[in-house]
């Protein structure tokens, strides 16, 4: 791990936990913000870390979960030419082994880009990739594609981290101080299931502050649907789909958002626990983050969102 002081304490901020083995940062913003990650081959236990690059900067996170949210697996999948990508996956390979130490004897890492074998799986790693000076023809398709539109007006995107829940709308963006573990501490550690009193401050707290991004850009209302990111958010589709893989984007209606809180809500954490498709380790987070989404929903009059996968973690 390598940087300036306060870099870690950051890194874990954008990622929400602490990250499990080494890393330096090799790409920043012009404030100097980390965004992307250069990882260790392996773990600090071991375990073999496929992903060399990581995307952690948020408006670069939600810039490509927008493209993903609109089918830009599919289109790049099918728009890159096949012989350079398995190229390009070879390259990645062969630079995150080298760095393998000569010694090792377990398991190793495996794939290309993000661990993938052939096609694309995610567009976050090969932007990381790209921005970090990597020879990658998805990077150069999505700044094709972004250099295309890069903010449209009637569109809303929410990203979520443990300390903040970021909101941004056309070129503008607010950064709100309600993420999920805030809002755990807060109101969700108390009692089990929470009081409805606490679900109700915790539901409030967020739409306080949204209401300044609503008068400052009205507008916003009127859209009626976001694409949502981070922290938490992935678990909701796990916890509705009842799988653990379902299909990314994952489309979220205001009904059935607030119908999964009401269940989650009510549920003991053991009980919570016993959902197909929700990892045993998102039982707390996928409540947190159901507070933030969907008081967002109800303050920003948001009828749909569509949930993206993260990328493989490290």
């Amino acid at each position: 791990m390598t940087g300036a002081p306060g870099d870690h304490a950051r890194v874990s901020e954008l990622l929400g936990r602490e990250p499990r083995g080494r890393y330096e940062i090799v790409v920043r913003d012009e404030t100097d913000d980390p965004v992307v990650l250069e990882n260790a081959p392996l773990l600090d236990d071991g375990t073999p870390m496929p992903t060399r690059y990581w995307l952690i900067g948020p408006e670069e996170v939600r810039r490509i979960g927008r493209l993903e949210s609109e089918g830009g697996v599919d289109r790049a999948e099918a728009e890159v030419d096949a012989a350079e990508l398995a190229a390009a996956h070879a390259r990645y390979a062969a630079e995150r082994d080298a760095a393998i130490p000569a010694a090792h004897e377990g398991p190793r890492p495996t794939g290309g880009v993000g661990g993938t074998r052939v096609g694309v799986k995610c567009l976050h790693a090969h932007w990381a990739w790209y921005l970090a000076g990597g020879d990658d023809p998805v990077g150069r398709w999505i700044a094709e594609q972004l250099a295309e539109d890069p903010a449209p007006k009637d569109h809303v995107a929410l990203s979520v981290t443990a300390r903040e829940l970021s909101v941004r709308w056309g070129e503008a963006r607010a950064v709100l101080p309600v993420g999920v573990g805030v809002v755990i501490d807060r109101w969700l550690t108390d009692d089990d299931p929470p009081r409805p009193e606490a679900l109700t401050n915790a539901l409030g707290e967020v739409a306080d502050h949204l209401d300044d991004v609503v008068r400052a850009h009205p507008e916003i209302a009127a859209v009626g649907s976001a694409a949502v990111d981070g922290l938490g958010t992935w678990a909701i589709a796990q916890l509705e789909s009842g799988v653990a893989e379902p299909h990314s984007p994952f489309a979220l209606d205001r009904d059935t958002a607030e119908e999964i809180f009401r269940l989650a809500a009510t549920e003991a954490r053991a009980d919570r626990a016993d959902n197909p498709g929700l990892p045993s380790g998102d039982v707390d987070i996928v409540l947190g983050s159901l507070c933030v989404v969907v008081s967002a929903m109800r303050r920003l009059a948001l009828r749909q969102i569509s949930i993206t996968r993260p990328g493989p973690t490290s």
